[in-house]
């Protein structure tokens, strides 16, 4: 009885003694599953497991499937993501009612942070109001309100807000702002925001910070490292989410998007402090298969050869096909609360891994 007592006392010590996480940075790869992380290794490094993400700590893999669907799209697969439940397809950590009435809001881990006094960011390379980023802040039935959704940035239910928000489609913005009767950019500067036309522009000397851009993807590496040091002067601690879409029916953009992804993420985790958890998802697959190919040659000059034979070979080397596909995708993670990233999981869990990372208990 007495070494029962013991072993059951040095289990309750060590539990409590267990590190808790100050920050923690959400890596989403839009689409980003094990097909696509396997391909763009090869593509890239002309090797298998060639990427960082792929030698992480701690890994699982992660069912992805919606409330009433087996696959899912990102806003009910970053909803389950961000909140710990599952949603249908098309809204944003919101939930159906059971009896036909009107959805109810689920409060989303930024949100949390957000209530408790840590500094949150969202940085995508996609429109700010789309499902990934959105998911984050806003709540609602669909996500093609692009409207209310910009207005929920503006305006938060929970907390003051996402304090450095960088993203796409100042264009949409704009027009958001013109239906909602606001010049989106003034709104933003209302809100508190120093708002940048450019990411490259943003500076670490400010607390709140907006920049909205149209065109190409921007520089990831330094825009991130200056927004972290934007998030670390709080000192009760951060959580940032990062997405980088990887959607590969443009295969050649998706595994260098991959690739840019892989190499942020190699970046941050060897400078991060100790007390910052890290973690690599998706919030889907893709339909991508590598069909073929030699090891004698790089696979890049492969695949466009491939592509470009006439007639077409009858076995390519990628076949793509333009849709989100249902199998598990592959959560790599470091830091502290990396250990319960293990097994077969579903998407879910991986809220309650950054909750219980930072010591929290959900509350309404």
């Amino acid at each position: 009885m007495k070494s029962i007592l013991l072993v059951f006392a040095f289990s309750v010590g060590a539990l409590a003694a267990e590190p808790r996480a100050k920050n923690v940075i959400l890596f989403l790869g839009d689409a980003g599953g094990i097909p696509t992380l396997n391909a763009a290794g090869i593509y890239g490094h002309n090797r298998p497991q060639s990427l960082f993400i792929q030698h992480m700590d701690h890994f699982a893999l992660s069912d992805t499937s919606a409330l009433d669907a087996w696959v899912t799209d990102s806003a009910a697969g970053m909803t389950a993501l961000v909140t710990g439940h599952k949603t249908n397809k098309g809204m944003l950590s919101m939930l159906p009612s059971a009896n036909g009435g009107e959805p109810s809001t689920v409060k989303t881990i930024l949100e949390y942070a957000e209530e408790r006094g840590l500094a949150t960011g969202v940085i995508t390379n996609m429109p700010v109001w789309d499902a990934t980023p959105a998911a984050c802040y806003a709540h609602i039935g669909s996500r093609k309100s692009r409207d209310e959704i910009f207005k929920q940035l503006l305006h938060p239910k929970f907390g003051d807000g996402v304090d450095v928000i960088i993203g796409a489609d100042h264009k949409g913005i704009v027009e958001a702002g013109h239906a909602l009767g606001l010049e989106a950019d003034q709104a933003l500067r209302d809100a508190k925001y120093a708002v940048y036309g450019s990411p490259e522009q943003i500076r670490a000397d400010n607390g709140r910070i907006a920049s909205i851009y149209d065109g190409p993807d921007f520089s990831p590496e330094p825009v991130l490292s200056t927004v972290l040091q934007v998030l670390a002067r709080n000192p009760t601690g951060f959580f940032l989410m990062v997405e980088w879409d990887m959607h590969t029916d443009h295969w050649e953009q998706g595994l260098k998007r991959a690739l840019v992804m892989d190499s942020l993420i190699r970046n941050v985790a060897k400078q991060a402090p100790a007390d910052t958890l890290i973690l690599f998802a998706a919030d889907h697959s893709f339909d991508l298969r590598l069909r073929n190919g030699r090891k004698d040659s790089p696979l890049e000059g492969q695949i466009k050869s491939d592509l470009a034979a006439v007639p077409p070979p009858t076995r390519p080397v990628l076949r793509v096909d333009d849709s989100h596909t249902g199998e598990e995708i592959l959560v790599a993670a470091q830091g502290p609360g990396a250990d319960r990233v293990h097994g077969f999981i579903p998407n879910t869990d991986i809220f309650h891994i950054m909750m219980s990372a930072y010591g929290w208990t959900e509350s309404p």
